[in-house]
């Protein structure tokens, strides 16, 4: 018979081992576990992240649909258009030509800015909540835009705003959402955000245009309520969605009743 002698430090050495080894390795259960919460954390935050996205196209279609109301609350008021009303509201330099277009760049009488005038006819009325726009005109403003919140309003989307302006080729008034302009509105027919050449500047990316397009209108970024503005926005009549650059300026009509 074979006896084997086992000192004190022995048997706490192979405990210690023993609790050792039983702590540093997981179960199958466990590690399941860990990867089922991992999973879930990953849904949470790409799925966060689609809802985010979601939310930031719907306020676009949201703040252009408020804008639309203002007009038509215009309209009901004095039956005329904010910009392009024949009598001055609040400035005496807003007085538009009365020819049922809110030029941006244009429109006889005093005022050469329909498009500025507007907000400022909008404004003046109480229709439009005053702390949307932070300047105290002095007269229609011509300049470059290179802030929002100021002579025009931000939107949610960031680093973009809202003016109007009139599409010749579609015949519909229109807010126009677009980026910051390095280039100032001139009273010339050529000189637009929507036509000739355009101040506007791109707010958001084709695909983001085209989901927005699709979901509240046609779909085709030509035509419709909805429209893309800029070369690099669509080709034809479809959105480039293979460019991932913000390119389009968007345009929503804001007709009366339309």
């Amino acid at each position: 018979m074979i006896y084997f002698s086992l000192k004190a430090d022995d048997v706490n050495s192979f405990f210690n081992y023993r609790l050792v080894a039983k702590r540093s390795a997981f179960s199958l259960i466990e590690l399941s576990i860990v990867l089922i919460i991992i999973g879930l954390l990953i849904a949470g935050v790409t799925g966060g992240a689609s809802l985010i996205k979601s939310s930031e196209l719907r306020s676009i279609i949201t703040e252009a649909r408020s804008w639309a109301i203002a007009v038509n609350g215009f309209y009901n008021q004095f039956d005329a258009l904010p910009g392009d009303y024949g009598t001055s509201v609040g400035l005496a330099s807003t007085d538009g030509d009365g020819d049922g277009t809110i030029e941006g760049n244009g429109g006889g009488g005093t005022n050469v800015y329909e498009g500025r005038g507007a907000w400022i006819h909008l404004k003046s009325a109480g229709i439009l909540d005053s702390t949307i726009l932070s300047t105290t005109f002095t007269a229609v403003s011509a300049v470059a835009v290179t802030s929002f919140g100021g002579i025009i309003p931000a939107s949610k989307i960031k680093a973009s705003g809202w003016d109007f302006d009139y599409n010749t080729t579609s015949l519909q008034n229109v807010v126009v959402l677009t980026g910051a302009m390095a280039t100032a509105l001139s009273a010339s027919s050529s000189n637009s955000f929507v036509k000739g050449t355009s101040i506007a500047v791109g707010a958001i990316t084709p695909t983001d245009a085209l989901a927005i397009d699709a979901k509240f209108d046609d779909g085709v970024a030509n035509t419709g309520k909805i429209r893309g503005i800029l070369s690099g926005c669509f080709s034809t009549t479809t959105y480039t969605t293979t460019d991932s650059d913000k390119e389009c300026p968007l345009s929503y009509q804001i007709d009366v009743n339309s």
